[in-house]
């Protein structure tokens, strides 16, 4: 069962989605505030639910905006108190951050508020053929790439498997959506969230399949950057309303997800710090004139050390818990900003030793490099590790075991062969 949010609570924390992020956001309002969380998954299910520290209001499949928007009218008339009691709206995914902009005067006239952001914003950071080439401006490195605007049909397909061989994109390499959201609603046999790609024919074989199931975005075919999940860097970053990046917090993975469906999910990872990637985060987000949180997944080549930016996720990552651990609640900013409307303080940049895991710590220093293992024992003995789906004030015997079963399954998730694919 969930818990119900007390008429006393001050403010309401509404998040659209139902996984690790989603769970971990109302953990960190519920360290910080003691307030119980509403969230808006498609389903009831025990990583959100089962818990005493959310509310839960399943919506169904979220993909069409009129639905989402009638659908979270229906949350704001239930939760608000004498119009008077503010709802902090998170976005868990990028489609519903895009829902969430495009409707921006409605939800508000409901009560919610957010950050202040326009579609043309949203394009330029999310969409990566536009992101790209906001990197070039700013001399930011990414991955060779090329696209395909699946749009035109499939009598485009020989042509641009001429233009990618004629540009020296070489095998193997990593085709993803220019649009994700879009992606996440299309289906067909094999699919995955990323393809690691080892010839043409199997290039060609996707960007078939994706076309006859309805996809109408780019697709990226793009270099892939030598090195195992432990090059890969996640960087978040909060930029308030007077355009000062009051919160930076960059973590080096340890291992991500491999399943199907899952991949660039980081499983575990521990605080770090690189001013030089973090100077270039800054930049982008002053670039877009950004505000609230954006994320950035970024890879170190293995052999020339160089940071290539893979995307940005135009919200708070999955796996954020490592800034709470290191102590720097997103929570808190997200509070100061929309809810009390003070400032921040001075810039915080978050350092180790601190780790977060979704996995045990036995199975994280198997993939962990030796200095991370290092910074592992570190972070243990500072007492500075957590795992963000076990929380010790949301305790119930259902969702204990289920947590377990889900650490039993990890290994088989996490199996890969190292270095074959960026995330």
């Amino acid at each position: 069962m969930s818990s119900q949010i007390p008429a006393s609570q001050s403010f309401v924390p509404v998040i659209t989605g139902g996984d690790l992020g989603a769970y971990t956001l109302a953990r960190e309002f519920h360290e910080a505030y003691g307030v119980v969380s509403a969230i808006v998954p498609t389903a009831e299910n025990l990583i959100v639910g089962g818990s005493k520290i959310t509310q839960l209001y399943p919506a169904g499949t979220m993909f069409d905006p009129e639905h989402v928007v009638q659908h979270l009218a229906s949350v704001a008339q239930r939760l608000r108190r004498d119009d008077a009691r503010p709802l902090l709206l998170v976005a868990g995914y990028d489609h519903l951050v895009r829902i969430m902009i495009n409707h921006a005067e409605e939800l508000r006239a409901m009560g919610y508020v957010f950050p202040d952001l326009t579609a043309a914003q949203l394009d330029q950071a999310s969409l990566k053929d536009n992101f790209y080439a906001l990197c070039d401006e700013l001399g930011i490195k990414y991955p060779q790439t090329a696209s395909i605007d699946c749009s035109q049909g499939p009598g485009t397909i020989d042509t641009f498997l001429d233009t990618v061989a004629e540009m020296g994109l070489k095998y193997p390499n990593i085709l993803k959506a220019g649009d994700g959201a879009a992606w996440a609603n299309t289906r067909f046999p094999g699919r995955r969230k990323v393809h690691f790609l080892q010839e043409p024919r199997q290039l060609k074989a996707v960007i078939t399949q994706a076309i006859h199931a309805g996809y109408v975005g780019s697709l990226i075919i793009q270099q892939f950057i030598p090195g195992p999940d432990s090059n890969l860097r996640i960087l978040s970053q909060f930029r308030d309303r007077t355009g000062a990046n009051a919160l930076t917090g960059l973590a080096e993975v340890i291992v991500e997800d491999h399943a199907a469906g899952l991949e660039g999910n980081s499983r575990a990872v521990v605080a770090a710090t690189d001013a030089p990637i973090e100077k270039q985060g800054a930049r982008l987000m002053d670039a877009l004139d950004w505000h609230g949180f954006g994320m950035f997944d970024i890879k170190i080549h293995q052999t020339t050390g160089e940071p290539y930016f893979l995307e940005m996720n135009p919200r708070l990552g999955r796996h954020h818990y490592y800034l709470t651990v290191a102590g720097a609640n997103p929570a808190t900013y997200l509070y100061r900003e929309f809810i009390a409307m003070r400032a921040h303080g001075q810039p915080v940049t978050t350092t180790g030793p601190a780790a977060s895991l979704t996995i045990p710590l036995r199975l994280a220093k198997q993939y962990a490099t030796p200095a991370q293992q290092q910074q592992l024992d570190a972070a243990k003995r500072a007492g500075r590790m957590g795992w963000p789906l076990q929380y010790s004030n949301d305790r119930n015997l259902k969702r204990d075991l289920y947590q377990r079963y889900r650490l039993n399954k990890a290994a088989g998730e996490v199996a890969h062969i190292p270095g074959t694919m960026n995330a």
